[in-house]
């Protein structure tokens, strides 16, 4: 359960902070035993991590700081003088909260590394383990640039794949408010006009005047069951092991699940090469690696087959018995696991990847776009046919006549 607090720090600041705890008598034990002061205390609102959460440090200041202080710490300057100076330029307020509380218990003795695991979720996995590795090979700065590599090529990645999803989710909102407009404002006004023909409407026509009428007499009580329907849908996804279903029912779809279990692949092969690049052990960097995959099925399959390395099995073997990686990519980490350069291997399997999602994505994107178009076109056109049905019929009919 998560909490936020307002203390004061050992320091002599009041700072506010979210911590993690079982509850509340837990968490204060917790505060007492660290030499903060309890000012205020409340229940967090959060879904996971989520934005109605507990926030996370955006990646592109994650980005601009790692290549600041990697800047600062090869100019010479000590750790705590660095922080001070990040400190000092940092605008955003959750960020500078931390920073602070950071910047205190390293001024304290404490690792940079601990202190930044001690702020939860507020810092990806992959940030603190690579702060782990660089203090432990002495080579923090070169560790801190990798990790500045990492993100910037993960950022780019998820970039291009929002971009490819952008125009098809504006023409599906497009046509739904289109086909709303038709349905509420539009139909309605031909309903008098067709009741004074007084003539038999055809089964099209006589479907959609229903359908109007359905949704215009009970667009209150749609509009609740509606709102209702998500509020059950997310408390059903906040639910343990909902997420990992959901996440593996996408990885089967056609199409998009394919790109989905690429960009799962690139997520840990990259994960994992910057941690061992940074000399994190094989059983940690995969541990870390497995919490940094957006997909929660191939995160939780990774996860549980994590144990199999501590047990002396191979990288490859640990991999190969989640079922979620393909034939392409356990090749290469058999090949990087015989060479020793396991490091290079996972980096060319992410890089691979990358380029692949690229292509896919092009090729998704040029099937989706007339597809929608298509499907658009049919639903509207096929309303209005319905509407003017009847006026051809009473033509006919006139012309008919003579």
């Amino acid at each position: 359960m998560e909490y936020v607090c307002r203390v004061g720090t050992p320091g002599g600041e009041v700072v506010e902070q979210t911590f993690s705890a079982t509850d509340e008598t837990a968490l204060r034990a917790e505060l007492d035993q660290k030499g903060y002061y309890l000012f205020f205390v409340r229940r967090g609102l959060g879904l996971n991590g989520t934005a109605l959460g507990r926030p996370r440090i955006p990646g592109n200041l994650l980005l601009v700081f790692g290549q600041e202080l990697a800047a600062l710490l090869k100019a010479g300057l000590p750790l705590f003088q660095s922080l001070d100076v990040m400190l000092e330029r940092q605008k955003n307020p959750v960020f500078r909260r931390s920073l602070t509380t950071v910047r205190e218990k390293v001024k304290s003795g404490v690792a940079l590394s601990d202190a930044v695991r001690a702020e939860g979720k507020l810092y990806p996995p992959i940030f603190a383990a690579s702060l782990v590795a660089g203090e432990r090979s002495g080579s923090l700065e070169t560790v801190l640039r990798r990790f500045v590599q990492y993100v910037r090529l993960n950022q780019s990645l998820k970039k291009k794949a929002v971009a490819a999803s952008v125009y098809p989710l504006m023409l599906m909102a497009v046509m739904t408010a289109l086909v709303f407009i038709l349905v509420v404002k539009v139909i309605p006004e031909f309903q008098g006009f067709y009741e004074g023909m007084e003539v038999e409407l055809p089964l099209p026509t006589r479907v959609l005047l229903g359908v109007s009428a359905a949704v215009r007499d009970n667009l209150l009580l749609i509009v609740l069951a509606g709102g209702a329907l998500l509020v059950a849908v997310a408390a059903w996804l906040r639910r343990e092991g909902s997420g990992v279903l959901v996440d593996r029912l996408l990885l089967r779809l056609p199409h998009v699940g394919p790109l989905m279990r690429m960009y799962a692949t690139s997520q840990l092969a990259r994960s994992l090469a910057t941690l061992l690049s940074g000399g994190l052990p094989l059983l940690n960097a995969l541990e870390v690696a497995a919490r940094s995959i957006g997909n929660r099925a191939m995160a939780a399959a990774v996860a549980a087959a994590t144990p199999q390395i501590r047990e002396g099995k191979s990288l490859t073997s640990a991999l190969e018995s989640t079922g979620m990686l393909e034939n392409l990519t356990l090749e290469m980490v058999k090949v990087g696991e015989h060479t020793g350069a396991l490091a290079d291997m996972l980096t060319a399997v992410a890089d691979f990847y990358d380029e692949e999602m690229d292509t896919r994505l092009a090729t998704v994107l040029a099937l989706v776009e007339p597809v929608m178009l298509l499907l658009m076109a049919v639903v509207v056109a096929g309303m209005l046919l319905a509407f003017y049905l009847p006026l051809f019929q009473a033509i006919s009919a006139v012309q008919a006549g003579r």
